[in-house]
């Protein structure tokens, strides 16, 4: 499971310890909704603190500019209450090393939102965060560092990798349960299989691309926003929901989905029906043959329930993301609420993650027991499955990280140095497909053949299909 320090491992009876956990909630108006990472991590600090420890909490809510990037109050009310102790938020300006110095064993104090941090959402290599006058404070009245949460280990932000060299690293117990999961992922139990949904189009595009290049998957079910941009590339004219996607800019995914199908595409399983709301305002399923139609689409239909079905038999690994439809629409949620049925009732292991798709099985009453794992990450659980960089756990590990520092381009322009157009493009461009190995030939065999098997090798490089880029 890598090279880790495990917290479970050390004596942390008395000590101080500075952790960073997720508690990035839906804020609207002022108003914090309760949610499944609010209630883990409750749970995870108030055993902590049982063991009379001083724990200093960082933790992020919204982005800088954001209507919700807000101050972390309404966290720790809720946090208190359910932890049935007070935990007192200690702003940036105040005089918090004094405040954390004095705290007695067994207390928790919440430090206010590290967003307010200009630097916070700029990416850094390690050892320059670590020089950052906020991360050195905490660090010089702390005696550990913990990491809790996966959800922010794809950054290179300085609350995520900035006390690792100042401070003995550790994996706490929510990101050790996270790793657990992945560790099924990792040693590529087959056959895996792969239920994708939600809005965020790009990201998942992208992920199908490196799972399939990468030979991870054996078949992807596809709903939502991104089975419709796969069904659009096979030409499918939908009617009302072409307005949509013309509106939302999805047009421009439809070429780099045509060639992820032409390499891909006996693997990807497609809606063969889908839910329209009818001139009655009632859902109507109807077969894709039966478009175009001038009614909105909001979920998967029956039949595309059981072809999804139908492709997790006999899956040993089953990752799932993102809802099938509008299932905050009554009667809209029923295909989200059987696929993730389905998915519970496999013997599979069953690995769920995604802030919507949190919120989806929430609201179809699915619980955290009706799966082997439900994450809570998001767009980090994706780039660790593509196999792309994560920086938080590398930082972890103590070794040092091939990302080069710039600005987030997310959150933030590019600095002058690099191109936002240049940066974009680096990290969405969708590779070819890894090529299987050659069978090497005998040792006796003539350098005649040799050379002809060169030949042959260099042949299926150009015949490769042609890799689309993902538009900036």
């Amino acid at each position: 499971m890598g090279n880790y320090k495990f917290l479970k491992d050390e004596n942390i009876s008395g000590k101080t310890i500075a952790i960073r956990v997720d508690l990035n909630s839906n804020v609207e108006d002022g108003e914090l909704f309760e949610n499944a990472r609010l209630r883990k991590y409750a749970k995870s600090l108030k055993e902590m603190s049982k063991k009379n420890t001083k724990l200093v909490v960082l933790a992020h809510q919204g982005r800088k500019g954001n209507e919700d990037c807000v101050s972390l109050k309404p966290h720790a009310e809720e946090l208190s209450e359910r932890i049935e102790k007070e935990i007192k938020v200690l702003s940036w300006d105040s005089d918090y090393e004094t405040a954390i110095k004095e705290m007695q064993a067994g207390d928790i104090v919440l430090m206010e939102n590290v967003r307010f941090h200009d630097n916070e959402e700029q990416e850094f290599s390690a050892e320059d965060a670590s020089k950052i006058e906020w991360i050195q404070k905490i660090a010089s009245v702390c005696q550990l560092f913990v990491q809790d949460a996966l959800s922010v280990c794809h950054r290179s932000q300085p609350s995520v990798i900035g006390f690792t060299p100042l401070l003995p690293s550790f994996v706490g117990p929510v990101l050790e349960a996270e790793l657990a999961a992945l560790k099924h992922f990792d040693s590529g139990e087959k056959p895996c299989v792969f239920v994708l949904g939600g809005s965020k189009i790009k990201d998942s595009l992208y992920l199908i691309n490196e799972l399939f290049r990468k030979q991870k998957a054996d078949k992807i079910c596809v709903g939502g926003l991104l089975g419709e941009l796969f069904l659009k590339a096979k030409g499918v004219v939908f009617g009302e929901k072409d307005k949509f996607f013309e509106e939302k800019g999805f047009n421009e995914l439809v070429e780099p989905a045509k060639q992820v199908l032409e390499n891909y595409g006996k693997q990807i399983i497609l809606p063969v029906d889908v839910a329209i709301m009818n001139d009655s305002d009632e859902r109507e399923e109807i077969a894709i043959s039966e478009l175009p139609k001038e009614n909105s689409i909001f979920d998967i239909g029956t039949e595309t329930v059981a072809e999804f079905k139908e492709s997790l038999k006999g899956a040993k690994f089953i990752v799932a993301n993102g809802p099938m439809g509008v299932f905050e629409r009554m009667d809209f949620e029923i295909g989200t609420k059987r696929v993730f049925n389905a998915i519970s009732k496999a013997r599979g292991f069953s690995l769920v993650g995604g802030g919507d798709t949190e919120t989806a099985l929430e609201q179809v009453d699915f619980s955290d027991k009706d799966f082997s794992h439900i994450s809570l990450a998001g767009k980090a659980l994706l780039q660790y499955i593509s196999g792309k960089e994560m920086p938080g756990l590398i930082a972890l590990q103590g070794k040092t990280s091939e990302f080069k520092p710039k600005e987030a381009v997310i959150e933030k322009p590019a600095i002058a140095e690099v191109p936002v157009e240049e940066v974009v493009k680096e990290e969405l461009t969708l590779e070819k497909p890894v090529a299987e190995e050659p069978v090497a030939e005998e040792s006796v065999a003539e350098e005649s053949e040799s050379e002809e098997s060169e030949s042959e090798e260099s042949e299926s490089e150009v015949a490769e299909p042609k890799q689309p880029e993902l538009p900036l």
